[in-house]
């Protein structure tokens, strides 16, 4: 272990700070990337700048968003300047300053552990990473997450109390399910503290009870609020996408986290997903991201089963462990904004092992340059996929958000001509907040009349639409080929084809575009508007 003592600055904090910040600036200026849940959860915050509540739809009391601080900073920012795009960009800059100060304390948190190399190796490959940048300015909450686990890390080797009750309460007020990490980092302190002297575990807890009472009082208030304010401190959002998705039995779970190891071997998981750019999935990347992503990460996740490694390696590893088990068996599906807690684990951990693997080839003094070259060839990886991703990322804010989105929803609030229209639709967030109209989204996660209409009715959106009967859908080309509703109705005359939005060859004629997939498909919308009052016997199927 290196000496406790060196200096974590070395550095000039600023370059430092820098590192952190400047990379995901240049990301916003280049992108432009405002994504969809931005707009779900800014529209909520806007409604409470202007008096209405914190609410979706005024005059609705459901609790829309999932993260505290990404609805109520936003709120703030609104009141203050009445101004969007100046909230969206005030939002991206405090992201910006949390990432750089994440770097700041990653390094003080890994230098008393790691020889030089290794922890630049970590700091080089947390500020590439896309996922991270991304999500901190397309809206997201991604640089809280971050920070406050970054934090939690520092407070734990450090044995801070109130440190650690304040970074387990910013990790609550950042995103709830933050509670999985917290447990995960807590429970592998004790286990690296009680291989070191078993009877340190009443030490460990009384640790735990001081910083967990304090982290309570916190974070009790957002509690209190919303259960007096919603009648549940449960997101409805949580509730939507949880639906129907089955009761966890806890001894498969179980059995499951101790088969992980092999299964995520065996299989496709959250660790395929880990160190490769948002949405790969859907085409347009080679597949061999994948495996590279799973070849980094595995190791990174098994590394706390090693002996005599420092205490950051394990906590970070066994975070690292849960984190993509969570993601993997827990969760309805890895979606690319979970990753950010996994992402500073994961390069934590890989950077232990590096220092370890420094050490072990040093004392036989084999040569060291195939170790670094793989440390730099990684960091290139990274970089690559970045650089790449961005330029996706600005095609689709220029081409989907900007050139189909958003204008499909002033299109749609010009239709309405100030009615209370409703909308039926997948994606919510450009749609609702420029349309400003009443959402039945799918799932539902702003509207209780599509959770109660999938409870009564099931899944399927022919039935769901003749429930609802909205004055509009608005539907991607490919799922209004798989509606029966969609042919059924033009036919019956309950709805009928008003308006296609298609950027099909605005995609078509971009030569070199990684991650096509993803912009495919968005290119085409269909919208329809209800043609026959809802009390009209022809709604009734035979």
């Amino acid at each position: 272990m290196v000496s406790h003592t060196s200096n974590p600055f070395d550095l000039k904090w600023y370059w430092l700070f820098l590192l952190g910040a400047a990379p995901c600036l240049l990301l916003a200026v280049y992108t432009q990337h405002a994504w969809e849940d931005w707009y779900i959860t800014y529209r909520a915050g806007k409604n409470l700048a202007m008096g209405y509540g914190l609410v979706f739809e005024p005059g609705q009391t459901l609790h829309t968003f999932t993260s505290p601080v990404n609805v109520l900073l936003p709120a703030l920012l609104s009141w203050l300047t009445g101004n969007d795009t100046a909230v969206l960009w005030l939002y991206r800059v405090a992201g910006a300053c949390l990432l750089g100060s994440t770097v700041l304390i990653l390094a003080r948190v890994a230098k008393p552990y790691f020889r030089p190399s290794a922890w630049e190796f970590l700091l080089l490959l947390f500020v590439v990473d896309i996922k991270v940048m991304d999500y901190t300015i397309n809206g997201q909450e991604a640089a809280f997450l971050v920070f406050f686990l970054s934090l939690t890390l520092l407070a734990l080797l450090e044995k801070r109390t109130v440190l650690l009750g304040v970074a387990w309460a910013g990790l609550m007020w950042s995103r709830p399910d933050s509670v999985v990490y917290i447990a995960a980092t807590g429970a592998a302190y004790l286990l690296s503290e009680c291989l070191q002297d078993r009877s340190r575990w009443r030490a460990v807890f009384a640790f735990w009870v001081r910083a967990g009472a304090l982290a309570a009082l916190l974070y009790s208030p957002w509690i209190i609020w919303t259960t007096w304010y919603y009648g549940t401190p449960i997101p409805h959002t949580v509730i939507a996408k949880g639906l129907n998705a089955g009761e966890r039995d806890a001894l498969v779970l179980l059995g499951q986290f101790f088969a992980f190891p092999v299964y995520s071997v065996m299989n496709v998981g959250a660790l395929n997903d880990l160190f490769v750019p948002a949405n790969a999935f859907m085409g347009g990347w080679p597949p061999v991201l994948e495996t590279i992503s799973k070849l980094l990460a595995w190791p990174a996740m098994m590394a706390w089963l090693l002996p005599r490694v420092s205490p950051l390696l394990r906590i970070s590893s066994f975070g690292l462990y849960v984190g993509l088990f969570y993601l993997t068996h827990v969760t309805p599906f890895p979606y690319a904004w979970y990753f950010p807690f996994c992402t500073v684990l994961a390069v934590i951990a890989l950077a232990g092992l590096f220092h370890a693997a420094c050490e072990y080839i040093q004392g036989r003094q084999w040569p060291m340059w195939p170790l670094k070259a793989t440390a730099a060839a990684c960091v290139i990886f990274s970089l690559s996929l970045t650089l790449a991703a961005a330029w996706q990322l600005r095609m689709q804010q220029s081409i989907i958000e900007d050139g189909l989105r958003k204008p499909m929803g002033l299109w749609l609030k010009q239709q309405a001509n100030g009615e209370r229209q409703t909308v039926f639709v997948e994606c919510l967030g450009y749609v609702g907040f420029f349309s400003g109209l009443k959402m039945y989204d799918y799932p539902g996660m702003s509207s209780p009349e599509m959770v109660a209409a999938r409870r009564a009715h099931g899944e399927e959106w022919d039935v769901l639409i003749r429930e609802l009967k909205p004055d509009w859908l608005v539907l991607r080309r490919s799922e209004a080929r798989r509606l029966y509703t969609i042919d059924q109705a033009i036919a019956d005359g309950l709805y009928r084809l008003v308006a296609v939005f298609d950027q099909s060859e605005a995609v078509a004629t971009i030569k070199f575009l990684p991650g096509r997939g993803y912009l495919e498909y968005d290119q085409t919308f269909v919208v329809f508007k209800r043609a026959v009052d809802p009390n009209d016997p022809s709604w009734h199927k035979e």
